[in-house]
């Protein structure tokens, strides 16, 4: 009996002893989704159940070029096809793998070009073709260079070389020790639109003097973007590389989140909902954010010196805001704009094909200008049914079609070229 008491303390007191694991422990960390399919250009971040507070995950793809993850997990489409991504734990220095998705991207589909007829202008074509492979067909109304000439063309389908000076040097984007660029700046602004205040970034130029007036334009980024997304470029290089060059004017840049709602969050969501925050953007510049900066900063009023460019959803918005506030501005840069300015099988449109045009007042007081993408397999042919669209509908626009994917290959060119002709360097009269 003696024996069997002794026995069972000594059990009892291994039990105390033993650790006993946490909550934390006892679950492994694994992937929420073994599979998934996106499309080119759509992004969908990875979920991890069961995390750990101090571990660090790692994240790799076996096809990079088909689909590439960021740090934190972001995995991006860049072409279709099939790639793994491979989930790693770092926790007390020991590295074990959490599990595998298998991604699978697919192409999206491209929209029927719907146009039978587009008059454009042909431009000469440059003495150094061999070395430009950029291509553009521009309208025959506005010009960007004095050259262009009016020659019509029956096809839809841009084949024209672009004249030499659309094709930048190459190194329009590189900081230089001899130039001076402007320095970013946040500013909050109280926004009516959406209920609270909302960020945005100010590039001032060089040397700003309350004292002089400037012009504006203001820059808008794309569905998964924010006010940061467009110094993923360089846009802050290439304007001051054109103003040494005296190419380009001195101009505030403007730098908003146009997801125009309470939660402007950041976010790569494809659902139509998620893009009336977008649209909403609007009320939002003209009601609240173009007061402001007329209300803090030295600007310039009037149309004249107001402009408006965008990529990809900002491309979109670009063409919204300049096409319905053309009595507030001048100049509309879309690079490669997003579906549904046009109706689709989702959306009803920004507009129809007979609305998307400019008031008669407007229509020879405008630049606007489109630039497509060769190799773009997000936005597809929508540029260049939106071309088509204005040219029927008898709107004077620039628009052309370069080598290049859904990138800032593509948007840096497009804000060279639009940062060079607006304001006192544009050819159209606005008055």
């Amino acid at each position: 009996m003696k024996a069997k008491q002794i026995l069972c303390m000594v059990m009892a007191a291994g039990l105390i002893l033993q650790p006993q694991a946490t909550a934390s422990e006892a679950k492994k960390a694994s992937v929420a989704k073994r599979k998934m399919t996106i499309k080119v250009g759509q992004s969908k971040k990875i979920s991890i159940k069961n995390k750990k507070k101090k571990a660090k995950y790692t994240f790799t793809s076996s096809a990079k070029k088909v689909a590439k993850v960021s740090k934190k997990g972001v995995i991006k489409g860049l072409k279709a096809g099939k790639s793994k991504i491979t989930v790693k734990e770092k926790f007390k220095k020991k590295t074990k793998k959490v599990g595998t998705i298998a991604v699978t991207v697919k192409k999206v589909n491209k929209p029927k070009d719907t146009s039978t007829s587009t008059p454009t202008a042909t431009p000469p074509a440059p003495t150094n073709q061999a070395t430009t492979n950029v291509t553009a067909t521009p309208t025959a109304t506005v010009t960007a260079t004095a050259t262009a000439s009016s020659k019509p063309t029956a096809t839809p389908t841009p084949k024209a070389t672009i004249p030499a000076d659309y094709k930048p040097p190459t190194d329009y984007t590189k900081k230089k020790a001899d130039v001076v660029y402007g320095q970013k700046k946040n500013i909050t602004y109280p926004s009516k639109t959406t209920g609270k205040d909302r960020k945005a970034i100010v590039v001032l130029p060089t040397g700003y003097n309350e004292n002089k007036k400037y012009p504006v334009v203001y820059l808008l980024h794309g569905i998964g973007g924010d006010q940061n997304e467009w110094f993923g470029g360089k846009p802050i290089e290439i304007l001051g590389n054109l103003i040494a060059k005296d190419e380009a004017d001195e101009m505030i840049m403007v730098f908003p989140n146009i997801r125009a709602r309470a939660n402007d969050a950041a976010s790569n969501s494809f659902d139509v909902e998620h893009f009336k925050a977008f649209d909403n953007f609007i009320n939002d510049l003209r009601d609240d954010l173009m007061p402001y900066m007329e209300a803090n900063y030295s600007i310039k009023a009037g149309r004249e010196n107001t402009a408006v460019c965008g990529l990809s959803m900002g491309g979109r918005e670009s063409l919204n805001i300049g096409l319905k506030m053309a009595d507030k501005v001048g100049y509309v840069g879309a690079f490669e704009p997003a579906i549904g300015v046009l109706p689709y099988e989702r959306e009803e449109g920004l507009f129809t094909e007979k609305t998307m045009t400019l008031p008669d007042e407007y229509k020879n007081k405008t630049f606007l200008m489109i630039v497509k993408g060769h190799q773009d397999g997000t936005v597809g042919e929508w540029p260049l049914t939106y071309h088509n669209t204005l040219a029927k509908n008898g709107v004077p626009h620039l628009y052309y079609d370069m080598p290049g994917g859904h990138d800032f290959t593509v948007w840096n060119n497009g804000w060279y070229n639009f940062a060079k002709r607006i304001f006192s360097k544009c050819t159209v009269s606005m008055q």
